[in-house]
């Protein structure tokens, strides 16, 4: 009775078999593995087949066609300093003549009297004014062609003697104040006006 036996393999095929298998993962190694874990390319084609991009730390191969990015150069201002950017809506440029008007008045017991200043929409004025004694103020506006009783107040104070601030006109016309003298004796009202305003007057 006969009975199959297994092949027993030699020395020498075991040695040709595992030279094989080193001689096959050196080349998996070197075409595979160094290019996409290590970024590690000499054959290249670790690049060819797209694995180069798999390493995080490979650097970006440069292209080509790839211009070199030059950063501009800075514009400087007069001293040489970069010019910084523009904030436009902090300044209000004017044509109009820089002007600087006082005028003065004197109100006699419970009478009452204004001082205005022409103005065009968007012009502007810095003022300061002064009474000799205690004084209720409107300071408010007309527009160009108002009717009787149109304006509008911006400040009004029962019992004032001094008065400052800035003032920005939000329509063509008249911008000032009304001063009524509740007391029983006179008071001298003194008015100073710089910026853009047309003219200061007594109505």
């Amino acid at each position: 009775m006969s009975k199959d036996v297994p092949e027993i393999h030699s020395n020498a095929h075991l040695l040709k078999a595992a030279l094989v298998a080193a001689a096959i993962a050196a080349v998996v190694l070197v075409t595979t593995i160094l290019p996409a874990e290590y970024g590690i390319d000499p054959t290249g084609l670790g690049s060819r087949m797209g694995l180069t991009v798999l390493n995080p730390d490979a650097a970006p191969a440069a292209s080509a066609t790839t211009a070199p990015v030059v950063a501009a150069e800075p514009e400087l201002d007069a001293v040489g300093q970069p010019l910084k950017p523009v904030e436009s809506a902090v300044v209000s440029k004017r044509d109009r003549e820089y002007r600087r008007d006082t005028l003065s008045l004197t109100l006699a017991p419970g009478k009452g009297a204004e001082i205005k200043a022409a103005m065009k929409s968007g012009d502007g004025f810095v003022f300061h004014w002064t009474a000799s004694s205690e004084v209720a103020v409107d300071m408010h506006g007309e527009p160009t062609g108002a009717v009787d009783d149109e304006y509008t107040s911006y400040w009004i104070e029962p019992a004032l003697r001094v008065g400052a601030g800035t003032f920005t006109a939000s329509f063509d016309g008249t911008h000032g104040w009304y001063w009524l003298n509740r007391g029983t004796s006179e008071v001298t009202v003194e008015v100073e006006v710089s910026g853009f305003q047309e003219k200061l007057f007594i109505p």
